[in-house]
């Protein structure tokens, strides 16, 4: 990426859309130069595009209003892919060999190419990750210049509805006039940025607590598993308002008083006389608890649960409710705690790195590598043709009549001879010469 240029990643949650535009230097890390996030409305659900013109139109404000912090033209975004319908599946390419010819990256390649090609019925493929080799049957970290009869790639396909990419291509490139560089899978960045390296190779379940959808994404060395549960926490706001409450002040109160566990009945300095604490909560715990219980039985699903000595690890705009940390690791019987964005690999803006509602739009910029300002094309000047002036032709000479003698009379000069015929050569200089310095 040239360093005059910058990236761009927007992320299209179900509560906001968020939009970051930084720099990359050639060590990968990033600044940022500008954030911006406006609310969603009701054009996204459950993580995906519903309202594709509603959803144009905010893309086209996002843009507009970066553009104007940075002072420059956006011509191509990284946008996150995500959605209810997202999830990794198992795949196998299984390729024969000589077991003479050693292993080449080409053969690993055309292999991934192959298992890109995959796509089960009524689903996308959207990426291709973990990849895991085997010669002969016996598991190879790096198989380059290794020899055997059989390979077999193993990978994780991530796949969901085809309307997922569709709808984000409608929205951005058709109604916000926007190029798309990349489709970026929005939970495997937010790993990227989340988890330390360690955590990932001792077993890690990341939960992400969002507005719309919890996601689940679980490591052991590699991404072992992936699946989205269709409930966040806008779920348990809509609950909260069937209390008699507007929308509004069902968030506000949920954010306020909202708690769980032991303690979530206990008055506060903070209880409103309008609010019957006891029964709010009451109502946040039971969508939190099918939430958390659906989480646990998708990770004994996964086979991973005895493997997670990192536990798990919580982040996500809805993940920030008093006391979910302790009621998640009790209803688990697994180690909690919150994700820390890593600043190793964005130098600035550390209340961004703080805040959730920002964690996946600043994961894409960490696969974005090209230029996404807009190269204005200089308008052509119009510049007229100069019609060349034709020279004037010189004029031939006139030979002068010889006059005729006049009869009887001689005219006698001084040296004895008459006065004879004058021959003029006249030259014309008036002709002007121009040259083409158009």
């Amino acid at each position: 990426m040239e360093q005059s240029g910058f990236i761009v990643g927007i992320d299209l949650g179900t509560s906001k859309i968020v939009g970051v535009l930084g720099r990359k230097n050639e060590q990968g890390v990033i600044s940022i130069i500008a954030s911006e996030s406006i609310p969603s409305e009701s054009c996204v659900k459950y993580g995906a595009i519903y309202n594709i013109d509603d959803a144009g139109g905010k893309i086209k404000k996002i843009i507009s209003l970066l553009e104007n912090k940075a002072g420059k033209k956006i011509g191509k975004v990284y946008v996150s892919v995500a959605g209810k319908s997202l999830r990794a599946v198992e795949h196998k390419e299984i390729k024969p060999l000589d077991g003479m010819t050693p292993i080449t990256l080409d053969i690993l390649d055309n292999m991934e190419q192959q298992a890109k090609l995959n796509k089960p019925e009524l689903f996308a493929n959207y990426s291709v990750v973990a990849p895991e080799y085997y010669l002969d049957g016996q598991y190879e970290e790096n198989p380059i210049d290794k020899t055997a009869s059989v390979i077999e790639g193993h990978y994780r396909l991530i796949i969901g509805r085809p309307n997922i990419k569709n709808n984000l291509t409608k929205s951005i490139k058709d109604k916000a006039h926007v190029e798309i560089a990349s489709f970026i899978i929005g939970p495997l960045a937010s790993g990227a940025l989340m988890l330390d390296e360690a955590d990932k190779q001792a077993g890690c379940a990341l939960v992400d607590f969002g507005a719309g959808t919890t996601t689940l994404t679980i490591y052991k060395g590699l991404l072992r598993y992936m699946v989205v549960i269709p409930f966040g926490g806008r779920t348990i706001t809509k609950d909260v308002q069937e209390l008699g409450f507007s929308f509004e002040a069902a968030e506000d109160y949920k954010i306020r008083y909202g708690k769980l566990g032991k303690d979530k009945n206990k008055p506060t300095d903070m209880t409103s006389p309008g609010v019957d604490v006891k029964e709010l909560n009451k109502v946040i715990q039971l969508r939190q608890d099918e939430i958390i219980l659906n989480v646990i039985n998708q990770i004994k699903e996964s086979g991973y649960k005895n493997q997670l000595d990192a536990g798990i690890i919580i982040t996500g705009g809805a993940s920030q409710m008093n006391g979910l940390v302790e009621y998640f690791a009790d209803k688990s019987q697994l180690p909690v705690k919150r994700a820390t964005a890593k600043r190793i690999y964005i130098n600035n803006v550390a209340e961004l790195l703080q805040n959730p509602i920002y964690t996946q739009a600043l994961s894409l910029l960490l696969f974005a590598n090209e230029n996404c300002e807009k190269k204005e094309e200089p308008k052509p000047v119009y510049v007229p043709p100069v019609q060349p002036r034709t020279p004037e032709p010189e004029e031939e000479e006139e030979e002068e009549e010889e006059p005729k003698p006049k009869k009887g009379k001689k005219k006698k000069e001084k040296d004895g001879g008459f006065f004879g015929n004058i021959f003029g050569k006249i030259q014309d200089f008036g002709g002007a010469v121009f040259k083409d310095d158009e």
